[in-house]
Parts: structure tokens; sequence; C-alpha cells
């Protein structure tokens, strides 16, 4: 149950993100007169960097430490999640300037990190057998954290235009919104957080209706076009809009669920 409720707290500053609204300062914050300001320097660039990736792979590391060491899953684990709530206190002390005024880390982000690793501490006290996951369960599901992850970084890479994105449907209103929403949850690392409680769960039902999650941001342009009167889009087919790497990293967390 510990280990659940570590994964739930890593998870959480990702989920936080997509439903908490951005900073928004105007648009002259994107004109040629704010590239005159002054720009972060390395100290807090480095911390900054290193507290977002950190935050952002420690769900990674916890369903890891879950599935081949889960006898090291109390103390490797608090381990990553203090170091992640010392970045992140870091961000807190150190504001990163940006053309909006300094930006500042989120207390309540921090409230997930210590709540992570008093998880793991309180998993000590755990005292069912800890064995690691079958070689099948293992491996499909590490295989389909990888594959989220890579989208998950693949997302965050900048685009010069439209046919940098490459397929996709031209939606409109509701549909258009859940489209973007649906994006931004693969930026911020949601889908790799399913993954990662996927994987903490497996195997067994609860798994298995983890695996099946990752089928929503797989079959939602396809499923959406037909939906919106078959909304335009610049692919050749519907096939063409269906995310073969959620449907591979769905169909892994299927396996590992399943696997005896």
């Amino acid at each position: 149950m510990f280990r659940l409720l570590a994964m739930l707290a890593a998870v959480a500053p990702a989920v936080l993100s997509v439903l908490i609204p951005g900073e928004s300062c105007g648009w002259f914050a994107y004109t040629p007169l704010s590239e005159t300001l002054p720009g972060p320097g390395a100290l807090p660039t480095v911390v900054w960097t290193l507290g977002e990736w950190s935050a952002e792979l420690l769900p990674v590391a916890l369903a890891l430490l879950a599935l081949w060491l889960p006898r090291r899953f109390a103390v490797l684990g608090a381990a990553l999640s203090a170091a992640v709530l010392v970045l992140g206190t870091l961000t807190v002390v150190i504001p990163y300037p940006t053309p909006c005024g300094p930006q500042r880390g989120e207390w309540l982000l921090l409230l997930c990190y210590a709540a992570a690793l008093t998880a793991c501490l309180l998993d000590r006290t755990d005292r069912r057998p800890r064995r690691p996951a079958r070689r099948a369960t293992g491996a499909a599901w590490t295989a389909a954290l990888f594959i989220a992850v890579g989208l998950d970084l693949a997302a965050t890479v900048p685009v010069s235009s439209a046919e940098d994105l490459g397929c996709y449907a031209n939606l409109e209103n509701t549909w258009a919104l859940i489209q973007m929403h649906l994006f931004t949850a693969e930026a911020a690392g949601v889908w790799v957080g399913v993954a990662a409680i996927g994987a903490v769960l497996a195997p067994g039902p609860a798994a298995l209706s983890a695996a099946l999650v990752l089928l929503v941001p797989a079959l939602y342009e396809p499923v959406a076009q037909l939906a919106s009167s078959s909304a335009p889009s610049n692919c050749s087919g519907s096939l063409e809009l269906i995310n073969w790497s959620y449907v591979a990293a769905a169909a892994l967390g299927v396996v590992g669920s399943l696997a005896p």
C-alpha cells in the first residue's frame, strides 16, 4: 500500500501542472524587447533543470525499484525522494528570472515530494513478502515505461513549423480543447505516471486498468475525428492518426498485467 501511496505522491506534481493554470504576463514577454532583459544565470539554470528532470523521473525510478528491487524500495525510494525534495527546495530559494519576472518553486509540489518520502519510509513497516516481479511482468512494464518516457521527451522538443508536428487532425471546439489538454498531459509526464502506477500495481486487474488508460492518448484523435463529422487532417488515412507507440505501451502493460 505504501509503495502505491509513494507513487501517487510522485505523480501528483505532473497532474497538478496540468490542472493548475500556468503563469501569463501578456504579449510583451514574447516581443524582441524581452530579449534585452537579463536572463537566468548558470546557478539558477542548473538548479531548475535538475529539479525539473529529477521530479519527472522520480515515478520511473520508483516503478523500476518496485519491479526489480522491492526489498530495497523503502531505502532507495526514500533516498531518491529526499534528493528530489532538496532540489525542489532549492528552486524556492533560488528564483529563475524570466520576462514575466522571477519564477519560483511551488510549495504544493514540495508537499508531494515530502509525502513520497514519508510513504517510502513507512514502507519499511510493511511485513508482506517482497519478491521481484516475474520476468515477463517486469520486462513488459519496463518497456512500457521507457516508451512513455520517450514520448514525453519528444513532446517537450520545440517545433519550428506545423510540418514538425507530423500527422494530426484539425479538430475544433471542445474536441480541440481536449486534444490540447492531452498534449499538455503528455509533455507534463502524466502518461509516464500512469505507466509507473501500473508497474507498481502489476500484475493484476488494477494494473490492467492503468494499461488500458494508455489507449486514451493512442486513440483519441481518430475517435474524435469520426465523432466530429470527419474533421479534416493532413494524414493519408485515419490509421495514421493512431499513436501506435502508446498502443504498444498499452499492449505491453496488458501482457505484464496478465502474466501468470
